[in-house]
Order: structure tokens, then C-alpha cells, then sequence
């Protein structure tokens, strides 16, 4: 019952979180004012009260609560009687002596007592700003639960709607593929050999689509990635045949899923493809430990958000690809990082 409320997604936690922060700061803020408010007031009351408790005890000088003292008046002259004052020794009111003029009564509450009075004081508006803010985290959870729905609404209709171009691709896509392989039995050129890339790049975008409705399952094995390599970067060049292409591979073999992998490569060399300048290039580097992918690019705005899902800089493709290749490499237990520096763009995945 429990899981149904609890974020499922990274976007789902990411929005929980900033919800849950904005709401919680923004009422603590106004806690602070209101207890802090409240406590100046508490402290004038309690100054009052004091106060009004030392024009009583003037009149019948009963208990301990308060001390006396005889000064002379020209200490005070510019102090008037029964009016609350407060100095070094603490807070006092001053009584006229009727049988002197020149000397006053000091009544005063020693400020020891005071600093324990206001100490308990504190103690009892923290306690309630404490439990306040106990209950505003509570609060704050709840809303930012209730702001995830409208969320979850947006990406289960976006799961939905991608599901659905999943399936009515699928009927074109086989049965380009069972016409073209009919056709290749009687003819043999490059208009043939273009139409199969262009159904292979479909394909691809079909499979990009998948990790939008479903965790991928791995299958572990000894895969050639030399090899994965070279087949999707001669698809690529057929394709892009004006890109100037520098490789420098060495014959690795790991242990991972070949199709996660041949995913990954075939998003990476196509986004540098893609995303290439006039008469650019691309540069793929494989050894034990790392593929490496670099090409000429245009100017990135923010190169530190292109493994975001959907971010795009330019109007070509659909902000899908690099986020699949970080999702995949989490999978396989990868590291990925990009970079972009005077003109070229970099993408590293370790695989340690």
C-alpha cells in the first residue's frame, strides 16, 4: 500500500525532493518568524509580570523573591518612580523613602534569576518550534507526495503513448525487413544496401524507445567488443560517408550483454555522426579500459546536461540516445562522462 505513494522513477524523486524542500524551508521560515515574534513577546510578559509582582511587594515587602537596596537619589535623578528599568545587576523599579529625600528604595530581581527565567523560557519555545517543525516535515512529505500525481499522470501517458509507437512499428518494420531480404535474394546494390541501413536505423529507434516502459534484463557473456564496434561504426560510415573517420582499437573480450553494448556503441557513434560539423570528423578509441568516442561539434550550451532525457541542443533527434547509454552503463556497472572543450566533444565509458 505503502509502494503505491513512494516515487518510483528518478524525475518521481527529483520532483519528491525539491517539493519536499520548497515546502518544508518555506514553512520552517515562517515558524522561525512566528516563534521568534512569540518569544519577544514572552519575554515582555514576563518582564511585566515581574514588574507588577515588585509594585506589590513595595507595598508589603513579603517573601524573597526580590532585593532591596537604599541608594541615593542623585544616582537616579533623571528616573522616575515605579517604572521598570534594567541595568548591570538586573531589572529594578525605584521607591520613594518617606522619611528621606535624598536616598531611594531599589527593588530589584537579581539577573541570574532573570537569565534562568529566560533560559526556561527558551528551552519551552524551542521544545514547541522542535515539534512544530516535526509536524511541518510530516506536512511537507504529504504535499510533495500529492504534487507527484500530476507528474506520474504526464509520464504514464508519455509510457503509454510510447508503447503504442513500439507496437505499430513493429507491423512496418517486419515487413520492410521480409521485403527487403526478397528483394536482396534477386538484386545486389547500393540502393538496397542504403534502404537495409536506413531499416537498421529504425530499429534502433525502436529499441531507444524501450527503456522508456521497461528495465532492461541483461544477459551476460564473453563478447568481442572490437568487433561490436566495427560493425556499427561501417554502418555509420556508409551512412555518413563524408565524416573523416581515426580509429584505435585493441582486441578486447569482457564479459557483459552484447546487445546492452552494441546499444551503447551504436548510440554513441550515431550522436557523433549526427551531431558533427561541415567536413568533421570522428575519433573512436577502444582499449581494456575505456571506450572513447570524440568528434567535432557545433557549440554545446550546457554539455553537463547531455545525459538528460529529452534535453536536446539542436532541432535533430529526440534527447534520447546519451541517456540510454548512461541508464545501460549503470546497468552494467560502467562509468560514463562527457565533456566538450574548443570545438570537440568527448564521451568516455570505463569499464572499471
Amino acid at each position: 500500500m505503502i509502494r503505491r505513494f513512494l516515487p518510483r522513477t528518478s524525475y518521481e524523486r527529483e520532483s519528491l525532493l525539491k517539493s519536499f524542500v520548497l515546502f518544508f524551508l518555506t514553512i520552517e521560515v515562517l515558524l522561525a518568524l512566528i516563534f521568534l515574534l512569540l518569544y519577544k513577546n514572552e519575554m515582555i510578559n514576563l518582564k511585566q509580570s515581574l514588574f507588577l509582582e515588585m509594585k506589590n511587594y513595595s507595598y508589603t515587602f513579603e517573601g524573597e523573591k526580590f532585593s532591596i537596596d537604599i541608594v541615593p537619589i542623585s544616582q537616579y535623578k533623571d528616573r522616575g518612580f515605579y517604572e521598570l528599568y534594567e541595568d548591570a545587576e538586573g531589572i529594578f523599579i525605584l521607591v520613594p523613602v518617606p522619611v528621606s529625600e535624598e536616598d531611594v528604595l531599589k527593588i530589584f530581581y537579581p539577573k541570574d534569576k532573570l537569565g534562568a527565567d529566560l533560559g526556561r523560557l527558551r528551552l519551552r519555545v524551542i521544545t514547541a518550534f522542535g515539534l512544530s517543525s516535526l509536524l511541518a516535515l510530516v506536512i511537507s512529505g504529504m504535499f510533495s507526495l500529492y504534487a507527484l500525481n500530476p507528474l506520474r499522470r504526464a509520464l504514464k501517458m508519455i509510457e503509454e503513448v510510447t508503447r503504442d509507437i513500439i507496437h505499430d512499428l513493429n507491423t512496418p518494420l517486419m515487413s520492410l525487413m521480409i521485403n527487403l531480404k526478397m528483394l536482396r535474394q534477386k538484386y545486389s546494390d547500393e540502393e538496397l544496401e542504403r534502404a537495409e541501413l536506413a531499416l537498421k536505423q529504425l530499429q534502433r529507434l525502436r529499441e531507444n524507445l524501450r527503456p522508456l516502459t521497461a528495465k532492461t534484463e541483461l544477459q551476460l557473456g564473453e563478447v568481442n567488443l572490437r568487433r561490436t564496434v566495427e560493425e556499427e561504426l561501417a554502418d555509420l560510415r556508409k551512412i555518413y560517408p563524408e565524416i573523416r573517420v581515426r580509429t584505435s582499437f585493441e582486441n578486447v573480450t569482457l564479459r557483459t550483454d552484447e546487445s546492452a553494448f552494441r546499444r551503447v556503441v551504436g548510440n554513441l557513434l550515431t550522436n557523433a555522426f549526427k551531431h558533427n560539423v561541415e567536413g568533421g570528423w570522428v575519433h573512436v578509441e577502444l582499449n581494456h579500459r575505456w571506450l572513447k568516442v570524440e568528434n567535432s561539434s557545433p557549440p554545446l550550451k550546457n554539455p553537463h546536461r547531455v545525459f538528460e532525457r529529452y534535453y536536446r541542443e539542436s532541432q535533430r533527434g529526440l534527447g534520447l540516445g546519451l541517456s540510454i547509454v548512461r541508464k545501460l552503463c549503470e546497468e552494467l556497472g560502467w562509468r560514463v562522462e562527457a565533456s566538450y572543450r574548443e570545438g570537440v566533444f568527448s564521451v568516455v565509458v570505463s569499464f572499471r
